[in-house]
């Protein structure tokens, strides 16, 4: 498991916090109504520009090029307008992510946490199942004028959101990802937005690609990726005892980064809202890349060794989450009998 991986898993995360708007007037009621608005247009929206990112002490600027279509013909460029160039592509429901420095790309669908937007389920009755939402009041951002929407979790397992929408045409302008005690962790506000009928092709170029490649003309395997060949786990050799409540299995896979290199389980969990990625690896005698608690902002993780392989368990959710998880997963015993 290479540190680069968990990185651009990070970035990956921290970057699918914008939930879409659309071109008509949404007849707002309550903060259900906002929510629904928000997944009927998720696919129709072209626009580019401008936030503001702060993830703990860490601030920066970034471009976000988004184009609407159908279900799967999403176009999305984010980069890095401050600090280190790095870029993320979304196209043909693949993930790009992109360090120039590090001449290092990653692709597919490994961290499916959202596809840009805010994650939320269609069906919000599980949302609510374990979350309160509620119309909190007005504001002003970026010259616009925006209603305040919280989700608000019932318990300590995972972390609320506040989300202020353009009251004009739904999109989010600003948003907060809270703690347990309400104190902001991660936040991003627009400077600048424009709103388009459609984005020329050109502005989807990546200035780490060939000039002639865009995103949606990206192989899901360019020569020389350094992405990870995944295959669905039908049957593993661990399990979790209990996990918190809300919380279900989305995804299953293992993958080598090299021939030479042992095979990494990576699995998912969300409760429709917050998404949790655990790691499990035999380490064959090399270090541990994390034993104990640590943070990043809002990513929380927590890693232990257990019958000699790394468990690590990474998530935007507070740290006693990541922590029970890992302490939970454990060799399954029953694995290998017929």
């Amino acid at each position: 498991m290479k540190r680069k991986l968990l990185y651009c898993a990070t970035l990956a995360l921290a970057t699918s916090t914008l939930p879409p708007t659309s071109w008509t007037q949404p007849v707002i009621e309550d903060a259900r109504h906002w929510l629904e608005q928000m997944l009927q247009s998720t696919q129709t929206l072209s626009y580019e520009g401008t936030f503001i990112y702060v993830q703990g002490p860490h601030l920066e600027a970034m471009r976000i090029v988004n184009g609407g279509g159908t279900e799967g013909q999403q176009r999305r460029r984010l980069y890095s307008l401050s600090g280190p160039p790095r870029e993320i592509m979304v196209a043909n429901n693949s993930v790009i992510c992109l360090l120039p420095k590090q001449h290092t790309t990653f692709v597919g669908s490994e961290y499916p946490r959202s596809p840009f937007p805010l994650s939320i389920p269609r069906e919000l009755g599980r949302l609510e199942s374990h979350y309160a939402l509620e119309m909190v009041g007005k504001d002003r951002v970026a010259g616009l004028d925006a209603q305040i929407i919280a989700i608000k979790p019932h318990d300590a397992w995972r972390f609320g959101y506040r989300l202020w929408l353009d009251r004009r045409n739904g999109i989010v302008l600003r948003s907060a990802l809270l703690d347990e005690k309400g104190y902001p962790v991660e936040q991003l506000m627009f400077t600048d937005l424009q709103v388009k009928p459609q984005i020329e092709d050109a502005a989807f170029t990546s200035s780490a690609l060939p000039a002639a490649t865009t995103a949606a003309e990206a192989s899901p395997n360019p020569k020389g990726a350094d992405s990870p060949i995944g295959e669905p786990v039908t049957r593993s050799a661990w399990r979790i005892d209990q996990l918190p409540e809300g919380f279900v299995k989305v995804s299953h896979n293992r993958f080598t980064k090299a021939p030479s290199h042992p095979p990494t389980e990576h699995l998912v969990f969300s409760d429709g809202l917050a998404t949790i990625s655990v790691f499990v690896e035999k380490l064959d005698g090399t270090p541990p890349l994390l034993q104990g608690s640590s943070q990043m902002g809002s990513m929380n993780a927590f890693g232990t060794v257990v019958s000699g392989h790394q468990i690590l368990v990474v998530g935007e959710v507070p740290a006693a989450t990541v922590q029970r998880i890992a302490i939970a997963i454990q060799p399954d015993s029953e694995a290998g009998k017929p």
